[in-house]
């Protein structure tokens, strides 16, 4: 299980670094696009590889915030329970997560097979982009199942947390 945890882990870097210069990459052709713009001389295709590079910084980030436990959750009810029934809860989110993310992965795999389209301007092919969306889905949902089967420890006030 270590080594599984720890392919994951390195799964999880590489996806960071590429969303990291992904992110530089993003910046760069808007500030490049902007400025041909206002010299007169705009760059075909610029808005649609940056949404690309967009794309792929997305989907890039999902098991990245997974792994740090960042994701948007609101613990309004949850919060109020002792914190055996809250590590319930979170187990029960991350099999949530889990399937919702697998589901997800095989839409995008079978349609990644299925069409042959581009992108208008530049032509970039669709299956591409799809392919990336299934790494990025799969590896979020890896993460949700590191997360299920990780221990909770116990915090400085005495409850559990899960790690």
């Amino acid at each position: 299980m270590k080594t599984v945890s720890k392919g994951l882990d390195i799964i999880v870097r590489a996806l960071k670094w590429i969303g990291m210069i992904c992110m530089v990459a993003v910046m760069l052709v808007i500030t490049i696009g902007v400025i041909s713009r206002l010299l007169g001389t705009p760059i075909l295709g610029s808005m649609e590889m940056a949404e690309i590079i967009h794309y792929v910084l997305i989907m890039c980030s999902f098991a990245y915030t997974q792994s740090l436990r960042e994701h948007i959750s609101i613990g309004l009810l949850v919060d109020r329970f002792s914190p055996h029934v809250q590590v319930v809860f979170d187990k029960i989110s991350y099999l949530i997560g889990f399937t919702i993310c697998m589901i997800i992965s095989y839409v995008f795999i079978v349609a990644a097979f299925d069409a042959n389209r581009t992108t208008l301007l530049l032509g970039f092919p669709h299956n591409v982009l799809k392919w990336i969306a299934f790494v990025g889905f799969m590896a979020w949902g890896m993460v949700n199942v590191q997360q299920l089967f990780a221990k909770p420890e116990k915090t400085e006030k005495g409850g559990l947390e899960d790690v």
